[in-house]
């Protein structure tokens, strides 16, 4: 009766839930009846069961006709969200109703077909890669206006877009997809469906993109090996352009090394060490000077005696050496640089004179005692030769106790007195030692 009296304004529609299962699936139907409010293709409100009494249900009706009127009691956030999805679902649904099989078939023949004829456009090895880069556009075009079909900016496609045209735009049969669908052409680089309409028929979108989906999955091992290949080609030419760029920075590096100064061929750098101090000096000479020019920018004096070590070049050069010490730099090695240790004066050693290993050695050589523990009385002579007493088997030895040969010769009297009264000792203890033995015979 409500309806009859709008004139118009309304429309009852009655669904048999028996029958439309899809519908009541689609608009998730828990309690009959639900009715639901319906305004150019989206769902607004709803509610369940037979309405509490008039108010209610003319609040309900004002808010669907009435613009900018709110609904008593007002639409949360998350019913609006739930009533978007629902009505996306409802509209697929009807959408799917609307589009005959016969329909269905030819679009499909028709998107595989175009999908084949943009690899052979394409060509080459690579052509299956690029077709694929250009289907996922395509698909992702057509997720956006089937995700919202009443967002009018996803119903239009900019070819100017870098992506688009690089993708897209530049193939015809991209193109052609785009119009099979419904797409048509809004000025000179832009593409647009459902124009001027509320809402637009999702159902040949769905059936294509179902298509693009079919033919990827088809044609998934020819794509592999088509991108395989194609990033093998991007590998070389990126190795190429770095090999052309090393070329041309190592031809820059050459014109900057001829242009450097060059190098005096005769500087010869000398790094020395006074001995026994730890500073590192260094001057530089030239290949020609000798040592003796180096003993003069140093300053030392004509009296002193110079010795000069490298021990890299296992040299030793003496200031009383002049024919070494004429020699110049080049001749001795040094160049184009050395380090050397000088030594000034006879230093701490003057019993050595000589550089020779062998005399050094002969200078370090232990010098022979002069007195033993016998000679001083610690123990006879005879004692050892009474080895043979001891459990162990030993035997005693001589052994120097002195190195100094500059001691007297002569002992004092009280030492030579003890030596004598030892040996009478010792011949004293001998004699019992042979009575002894013979009492035992």
């Amino acid at each position: 009766q409500i309806v009859i009296n709008a004139g118009g304004a309304l429309r009852l529609c009655k669904v048999n839930t028996d029958q439309q299962r899809q519908i009541s699936g689609a608009l998730e139907v828990k309690a009959l009846p639900t009715i639901f409010g319906v305004k150019d293709g989206k769902i607004l409100n709803s509610f369940q069961g037979m309405p509490r009494d008039e108010q209610m249900l003319r609040n309900f009706l004002m808010g669907l006709l009435v613009p900018g009127e709110p609904f008593k009691p007002p639409v949360t956030t998350e019913e609006k969200e739930n009533y978007r999805q629902l009505s996306t679902k409802l509209l697929k649904v009807a959408a799917a109703s609307s589009f005959s099989f016969s329909a269905r078939e030819r679009l499909q023949g028709r998107v595989a077909k175009l999908l084949d004829e943009l690899v052979a456009d394409i060509g080459g090895e690579t052509g299956m890669a690029v077709a694929d880069d250009s289907a996922r556009v395509l698909r992702s075009l057509m997720s956006n206006v089937i995700k919202d079909p009443f967002e009018e900016k996803f119903r239009r496609v900019n070819l100017a877009n870098k992506v688009i045209a690089e993708k897209v735009a530049k193939y015809s049969s991209c193109i052609s997809i785009l119009k099979s669908v419904g797409f048509v052409a809004d000025g000179e680089s832009a593409l647009v469906v459902g124009k001027g309409k509320r809402v637009v028929n999702i159902s040949p979108i769905n059936v294509a993109r179902d298509c693009i989906d079919k033919w990827v999955d088809q044609n998934r091992y020819n794509i592999a090996a088509s991108s395989r290949k194609r990033k093998d080609e991007v590998e070389r030419a990126r190795l190429a352009a770095e090999a052309e760029e090393a070329a041309k920075n190592q031809e820059d590096d050459e014109e900057d090394e001829s242009e450097e100064e060059e190098v005096d061929p005769n500087l010869c750098i000398i790094k020395y060490r006074i001995e026994g101090k730890k500073k590192l000096h260094s001057v530089e000479m030239d290949g020609g000077d000798t040592l003796a020019t180096l003993v003069e920018k140093l300053e030392i004096d004509d009296e002193e005696s110079v010795q000069f070590t490298c021990a890299a070049k296992r040299l030793i050069v003496k200031s009383t050496d002049e024919e070494k010490m004429s020699k110049t730099l080049k001749e001795l090695r040094l160049m184009p640089s050395a380090s050397i240790v000088i030594k000034i004066g006879e230093g701490k050693s003057s019993d050595v004179t000589k550089g020779s290993l062998a005399e050094r050695n002969s200078a370090k050589k232990k010098k022979t005692g002069s007195h033993s523990m016998h000679s001083i009385g610690l123990y006879s002579q005879n004692d050892g030769n009474k080895a043979e007493t001891f459990e162990s088997g030993g035997v005693l030895y001589d052994h120097d106790i002195s190195d100094d040969e500059d001691e007297g010769e002569d002992a004092t009297a009280e030492n030579l007195e003890e030596e004598d009264e030892q040996e009478e000792d010792d011949e004293n203890n001998d004699a019992s030692d042979e009575e002894v033995d013979q009492d035992d015979e």
